[in-house]
């Protein structure tokens, strides 16, 4: 999760701001990276940090899912595991800790917290469930959710280095997963009944816990908020067709536009700006991935050199400076990509 604070420090937002009003004027394009794999065939970017540091997941060569986190500097890094076979990563900070979940000797799975200094640490679970992180604030405060065993109820949790694991109240008690934090320690995610349809859901830092009000959704999840509270996330209204939203506490929720001939949408993330970047399904290309601005989708795979040969499928991650995380597929893989803005 980008932190504004970190943002606004020195000239960077300066910056930020005169970058993203030149590329207003014209249509935007991106340089890509393909971060490669551990020697597997696929790998899967899910987060990025303000320094475009990447996490995700990649086969190794005996095809084992390992968490992964990429630097220009240093290329893709394998995080180990807590003593199983399999890790991902599905969040980083600006400080450089990475959360996600592992397998352990003991065949449970686990949430982590790593650090550079002292490598994977062993998150616990709620009643001696699984657990699984899903995101990591610059404060170093995690989510996720917790299953109890047997395929118990999900509960959503906060970890906090003075208080560990806590679970989050949900109304009625119903199951719950909390998927993303911001700066200020506001949670988003889902809550419902076991087998029943989920609903966005906001735990607000001061201890509130509120529903989204989405226009009568029959179902909606929320998925990304920024440092300003904006949340986006996705909601379906009839049958399985999805639509992206963003949500703004004193104005209400309006739906995102999709690309192009897409009829199913679904946002991953939201950066400081309002820029959205998520996915679209029912195109006549397959399922690729978009990017969200100024009221107009596009696909990220018109937004790049045809010359690369990729084809953008996921938008998982967006950065304050608009660099991109996400996977899509080179050579008739599946690879996991950082798209940077290129100026005008």
């Amino acid at each position: 999760m980008i932190s504004l604070r970190k943002v606004v420090s020195g000239g960077a937002f300066l910056f930020a701001m005169l970058l993203l009003q030149a590329l207003a004027a014209s249509a935007q394009t991106y340089s890509i990276i393909d971060l490669g794999t551990l020697g597997g065939k696929n790998s899967f970017a899910f987060s990025i940090n303000a320094l475009g540091h990447t996490v995700g997941s990649s086969d190794n060569p005996d095809g084992h899912a390992r968490a992964f986190l990429w630097t220009k500097a240093s290329g893709m890094q394998d995080l180990g595991t807590l003593g199983g076979t399999s890790s991902k990563a599905f969040g980083v900070n600006d400080s450089g800790q990475v959360v996600g979940w592992s397998t352990t000797p003991a065949n449970t799975t686990h949430a982590f917290l790593w650090t550079k200094e002292n490598g994977m640490r062993d998150l616990g679970a709620l009643n001696n469930g699984n657990s699984f992180a899903t995101a990591v604030n610059d404060l170093g405060q995690v989510v996720g959710y917790s299953v109890d065993p047997d395929s118990g109820p999900t509960h959503a949790f906060l970890w906090t280095e003075k208080d560990g694991m806590r679970q989050l109240d949900s109304p009625g008690g119903a199951d719950s997963r909390a998927l993303a934090i911001n700066v200020f320690g506001d949670v988003v995610g889902w809550f419902g009944s076991k087998g029943g349809p989920a609903h966005a859901i906001l735990w607000a830092k001061d201890g509130s816990v509120q529903q989204l009000p989405l226009d009568n959704s029959q179902e909606s999840q929320a998925v990304g908020i920024n440092a300003s509270g904006e949340i986006v996330g996705w909601k379906n209204k009839t049958g399985e067709q999805r639509g992206s939203f963003i949500w703004i506490r004193n104005t209400g929720s309006r739906d995102v536009d999709s690309p192009g001939s897409a009829f199913d949408t679904r946002a991953a993330a939201i950066n400081a700006f309002g820029q959205i970047v998520g996915t679209a399904f029912g195109t006549d290309s397959g399922i690729r991935a978009f990017v969200w601005a100024k009221s107009t989708a596009t696909f990220l795979t018109d937004l790049i050199s045809p010359a690369s040969d990729w084809t953008i499928n996921v938008a998982s991650a967006i950065n304050n400076m608009g660099q991109i995380a996400g996977y899509g597929t080179i050579g008739g893989q599946t690879h996991a990509f950082l798209l940077s803005p290129l100026r005008p």
